[in-house]
């Protein structure tokens, strides 16, 4: 028997059993796999499990850039376009911080970006868990989501591999789009025809392809998969897609985090309390700020507060970020983006999930109100 599937039914079956333990509670169950790996650590043979924990990562992408079409883009309200500027201006503070802390512009700007980004995905997953897709704040949270995703594409092709590297990527990206926009509508069609196995072979292919061919432009291989999944939600394959590449995402996520956290230890070497005290001066960056942006979005006080928390999670692009860092020469960056990840998850998801009991707390109710603007 091939040892792999040896690390491999170890892996699932500790994810497994995390999964369950969390289902009864209402938890989201990735803190829980990051957990795992931080716990089994050096015990867990994590290359055995390659290449899925790579794969879940690019899918991982693909699915955001699935839910970031260009109709998504359209419908971007006017309230969440005033939350995102005020989100964005994490980006220059951060970008300072990166300045007094010795970093080039550069290093300076990927600091920046790891501050910024919030993570689409667990987000996402959260709100629809927890079932408060229809509530107020959650429309200018995804809103906000949408443009952190747009500036994280520019900063992961900004950190590759130079000026060239850059415009090697940005010639892709646009050919891409271009592919999308005069060849789109003929694929769609032919598509249309294709069996559910074909279109997953097909998606799988594309989606990896696109991300070597990234890779050896000198850019991120995860802004290929992710620009893919922007492709094919504008050729209005994305209910499609997510159907069939949900539960290959799935397990390939779980995996991909249950190796974050085995690795971070070793990639966390020569910790000191200064790195723990400036996470947690990023996550509280951004706390004020998605205040002022939710309050001039016109929601009340409690929901202001909710939209700060939920845009608390740190996921795949500050991984995204910090591995383009860490091939840069920029340890503490890697370091920062990886030490956030560990503990904005399991944060983010404990404060999203209590946010209404600490909203009626701090801002109980007097007199009645309407509900979007409590």
């Amino acid at each position: 028997m091939h040892p792999s599937l040896e690390a491999f039914a170890l892996a699932v079956g500790l994810l497994a059993l995390g999964a369950a333990l969390v289902h009864r509670l209402g938890f989201p169950p990735l803190p829980v796999y990051l957990l795992i790996g931080l716990l089994a650590g050096e015990r867990l043979k994590v290359e055995e499990l390659e290449p899925l924990p790579s794969l879940g990562l690019l899918l991982l992408l693909f699915s955001v850039g699935l839910g970031f079409g260009p109709d998504r883009l359209r419908s971007l309200s006017g309230k969440a376009l005033r939350a995102g500027l005020w989100d964005a201006l994490a980006l220059p503070l951060g970008f300072f911080l990166g300045l007094l802390l010795g970093l080039d512009l550069r290093g300076a700007a990927l600091l920046a970006g790891v501050i910024y980004v919030s993570s689409s995905a667990v987000i996402v997953k959260l709100i629809v868990d927890l079932r408060r897709a229809a509530n107020p704040e959650s429309e200018v949270v995804l809103g906000v989501l949408v443009l952190e995703d747009v500036v994280a594409l520019l900063l992961a092709l900004l950190g590759g591999e130079g000026p060239l590297g850059f415009l090697l990527s940005l010639f892709l990206a646009l050919a891409y789009l271009a592919f999308a926009r005069y060849l789109g509508p003929l694929l769609v069609r032919v598509v249309e025809a294709f069996s559910d196995e074909l279109v997953l072979l097909l998606g799988a292919a594309f989606t990896t392809g696109t991300a070597l061919l990234f890779h050896a432009a000198g850019a991120s291989e995860g802004v290929g998969a992710f620009l893919v999944g922007v492709v094919a939600a504008s050729l209005g394959l994305r209910e499609r897609l997510e159907h069939l590449f949900g539960p290959v995402r799935d397990l390939g996520v779980a995996l991909f985090f249950l190796v974050v956290g085995a690795q971070a230890l070793r990639l966390l070497e020569g910790f000191t309390p200064g790195l723990l005290l400036l996470a947690f001066l990023a996550l509280l960056l951004k706390l004020p700020l998605n205040q002022k942006g939710a309050a001039l979005a016109g929601l009340g006080p409690r929901r202001r507060l909710y939209a700060a928390l939920y845009l608390v999670p740190r996921g795949e692009f500050n991984l995204v970020l910090g591995a383009l860092a860490l091939g840069q020469g920029y340890p503490l960056v890697a370091q920062l983006a990886v030490l956030l990840v560990l503990l904005s998850i399991p944060l983010g998801a404990l404060l999203i999930r209590f946010a209404p009991e600490m909203g009626k707390r701090l801002y109980p109710e007097k007199g009645r109100r309407a509900s979007g603007l409590l």
